[in-house]
C-alpha cells in the first residue's frame, strides 16, 4: 500500500476500458489522503485507533448503484498487506467513487457503515488515455465527520496531487494522562477520543444515541457508587426527598442496618445533586458516565464486549426468569468481580450495573442538537431545572441489554434501582 502523506495511507487503483473488455494499461490510482488515525499508520503507544475500515465504490454513468463487481472493502489492520487495489472496467464515459473510512464497531443493524460517523467522498474518476496511468487524490479529514465531501452526482473534481503541505495525523486521538488531585476515594480519569453511541440503534428503551466521536477531557470520578453508610454520614437522609427506609427494595435505614455497604438508592436526583455538591463536586454528565461505562474505549461494557455474567456484575436479578434471579438485589459496593475498571492508580467498580446511576443533565432526546452525530469536545446537555433527568448503567433488576455502555435510560423519580457518584473537572 502507497504511503499518502504522514504514513496514513490508502490506495485503490480503477482500472478503466472502453468496449466490454478491460484494458490493464489505461488505469486510474486513486490516492485516500487522510488525517485518520489508523491501526496500519504507526501509531504510538499514547495514539488511538478510530478508524479501521476503508471500502471504495465505483459508479458509472447515471447509475444509483455501484456497478457490477464495483465495491471492494478493506481492514486497515497493521498486520494488512500494504497495498490495497481494486480493478474495475467501466465501459462508460463517466465514473464516480465514493470513498469512505469508518469504524467497524460502527456497523448498523444492517452490517452497512453508519454514515454519519464515517468519512466519506465522492469523486470523479477521470477517463485516462490508452495506455495512461493517472494519479488522482482525494482527501479526508476527521473534521469532516458527519459531513460528506461531494455527492453521487455531485462529485469532487479529482486533485492531481496530494496536499501541501502534507497532512497531519489528526492530534486530538490521544490518550490525555490525568494530573489532578484524587482523594482515596475517587479515581482520575484520563481523558481521550472514543466512539459513543449504538450504530445498531437496539429496539426499545435500551437502544442508545446515533455513534458520534467524542473527546474527553481529564477528570475526577468517585471510584464507588456512593454507600448508605457514606448518604446517612452526609446529613441529608433528613431531606425529604431522600431515601424511604422500607419501600421496595430501597437500602437506606435512619440507624445502622445491614446495607452499609450497598449502594444507597431511593435518592432524588436533587438531593443526589446537593451531596456532591457539598463536597465540590456534581453529578458526572452523561458522556463521563458513557466513557467509563464503556471502558474508555467505546466499549460494550467496562471490562470489553464479553457479556456479563451471574457471579461478576449485579444484574438481572429481580425478574421472573433467567439465571441470576435467586441472588439477592443489590449488591456491597465493590463486590461484583468483573464489573471493575482499572485506571491509573484506582480501579472503579459497579460501571455496568448494581444500581443506575443519576448524571447531572436533564433528558434530553435523541434530535436534541446536544445528542445529534459528529464531533463533540465534553458534550453535555443544557443543566436547567427539569423533573426528568438522564441515568445511565444497568441495574440489579434489570437483563444484561441493559449493562451496555450505550443505553440511556430516565426517571423523575427516586426509585430503588438508581443511586449515583460525584465527578469533578479540577
Amino acid at each position: 500500500m502507497r504511503p499518502a502523506s504522514l504514513g496514513l495511507w490508502a490506495l485503490a487503483s480503477v482500472t478503466a476500458a472502453c468496449g466490454p473488455a478491460p484494458v490493464p494499461s489505461a488505469q486510474v490510482l486513486l490516492f485516500i489522503d487522510t488525517d485518520a488515525p489508523l491501526p496500519a499508520a504507526g501509531l504510538g503507544p499514547d495514539e488511538l485507533t478510530l478508524f479501521d475500515r476503508l471500502d471504495v465504490a465505483v459508479y458509472a454513468g447515471d447509475e444509483v448503484a455501484p456497478c457490477e463487481g464495483c465495491v471492494r472493502e478493506f481492514s486497515l489492520k497493521a498486520d494488512r498487506p500494504r497495498e490495497l487495489s481494486l480493478g474495475v472496467a467501466v465501459s462508460r464515459d463517466t465514473a464516480v467513487a465514493r470513498v469512505r473510512i469508518y469504524a467497524q464497531r460502527n456497523l448498523d443493524r444492517n452490517g452497512q457503515p453508519d454514515e454519519p460517523s464515517s468519512l466519506v467522498a465522492w469523486v470523479r474518476l477521470p477517463r485516462p488515455a490508452p495506455e495512461e496511468v493517472r494519479e488522482v487524490h482525494v482527501t479526508l479529514r476527521v473534521a469532516d465527520l458527519a459531513r460528506p465531501r461531494g455527492s453521487r452526482f455531485a462529485p469532487l473534481e479529482p486533485a492531481v496531487e496530494s496536499p501541501s503541505p502534507p497532512l497531519a495525523r489528526w492530534p486530538e486521538a490521544r490518550r490525555v494522562p490525568c494530573a489532578l488531585p484524587v482523594g482515596p476515594e475517587e479515581a482520575c480519569i484520563p481523558g481521550g477520543v472514543v466512539w459513543m453511541g449504538d450504530a445498531q440503534r437496539t429496539p426499545g428503551p435500551a437502544g442508545g444515541l446515533a455513534p458520534r466521536l467524542v473527546a474527553m477531557s481529564p477528570f475526577v470520578l468517585d471510584r464507588e457508587e456512593v454507600t448508605v453508610r457514606a448518604f446517612r454520614q452526609s446529613g441529608l437522609p433528613t431531606d425529604p426527598d431522600a431515601g424511604r427506609a422500607g419501600s421496595g427494595a430501597c437500602t437506606f435505614s435512619a440507624t445502622t442496618g445491614p446495607d452499609e455497604d450497598h449502594p444507597v438508592n431511593c435518592v432524588a436526583w436533587a438531593t443526589a445533586a446537593r451531596f456532591c455538591e457539598a463536597r465540590g463536586k456534581q453529578l458526572p454528565s452523561e458522556a463521563q458516565l458513557e466513557y467509563v461505562e464503556g471502558g474508555l474505549r467505546g466499549a460494550r461494557y467496562p471490562w470489553g464486549e464479553d457479556d456479563p455474567r451471574c457471579a461478576g456484575v449485579t444484574f438481572g436479578r429481580d425478574v421472573d426468569i433467567g439465571p441470576c434471579r435467586t441472588l439477592g438485589r443489590t449488591s456491597p459496593v465493590g463486590t461484583s468481580p468483573q464489573d471493575v475498571l482499572d485506571v491509573p492508580g484506582a480501579t472503579l467498580t459497579d460501571l455496568a450495573a448494581n444500581v443506575a446511576e443519576w448524571s447531572r443533565e436533564a433528558w434530553r432526546g435523541a434530535d436534541d442538537a446536544c445528542n445529534m452525530p459528529g464531533l463533540f469536545r465534553d458534550p453535555e446537555c443544557p443543566v436547567v431545572a427539569a423533573s426528568v433527568h438522564a441515568t445511565r448503567g444497568g441495574t440489579f433488576s434489570l437483563a444484561a441489554l441493559a449493562a451496555r455502555s450505550y443505553v440511556r435510560q430516565y426517571s423523575s423519580v427516586a426509585a430503588d434501582t438508581i443511586g449515583f457518584r460525584c465527578a469533578r473537572r479540577r
